[in-house]
């Protein structure tokens, strides 16, 4: 048992200092454990082995390996030409690496995460569809399925993208100027201004 409580508190000394690294904020998560290890000294090898069996079993079924689900139903990616399915392909990744990781914490806090901003724009997806100012004068096809990959990780950053790209950006491209397009859509399109859309009430 010595050699139990060693090892246990080696490894609690490490995830201490791995989530000093993190930030100060995640040490409230940890802050229990001086209680929980206290009962855990009073417990017995016997009942100490059925306590990590119990909770192998909790982990196990709230972590249930489900195949990868495909919501594309009317499989619409295969209208994709290959270019186009490499450029959907790099926005899937973008949502697996940088999306899906944070999405929750920005979701729960009613925040917005602009540093991710940065790494959007290296997608280089906005104006899509436009022709000139920009634009790549790509389908609608792959615009929509790229709005839904996006969606797919976060609604919240897929109605930046909608919003930005299309409401901003399509109200100049149609509406605007010469003057207004040559002035905002380039800029816009690299996400060094970024747009948005007002809907205004009699309220």
């Amino acid at each position: 048992m010595e050699n139990f409580w060693q090892d246990l508190t080696d490894k609690l000394q490490g995830a201490f200092q791995e989530v000093e690294k993190k930030g100060k904020r995640d040490l409230a998560m940890l802050s229990k454990i001086p209680d929980m290890m206290s009962y855990l000294k009073d417990m017995s090898g016997e009942d100490l082995m059925l306590l990590l069996d119990q909770a192998r079993k909790i982990k196990k079924r709230n972590n249930p390996k489900f195949p990868t689900i495909n919501g594309d139903f009317y499989q619409t990616e295969n209208l994709l030409t290959d270019a186009e399915k490499e450029l959907f392909l790099k926005v899937r990744k973008f949502g697996q690496e940088k999306i899906d990781p944070i999405a929750t914490e920005y979701w729960l806090k009613g925040e917005f995460p602009h540093f991710i901003i940065e790494d959007f724009k290296k997608l280089d997806i906005c104006g899509l569809t436009y022709k000139g100012y920009g634009g790549k004068g790509q389908t609608c096809v792959l615009e929509g399925m790229i709005g839904a990959e996006i969606a797919r990780w976060d609604t919240s950053l897929c109605t930046f993208f909608g919003v930005h790209s299309g409401l901003a950006m399509g109200s100049i491209y149609l509406c605007g100027s010469e003057e207004q397009k040559n002035e905002f859509l380039p800029k816009m399109q690299r996400l060094e201004k970024i747009g948005a859309f007002g809907l205004t009430e009699p309220d």
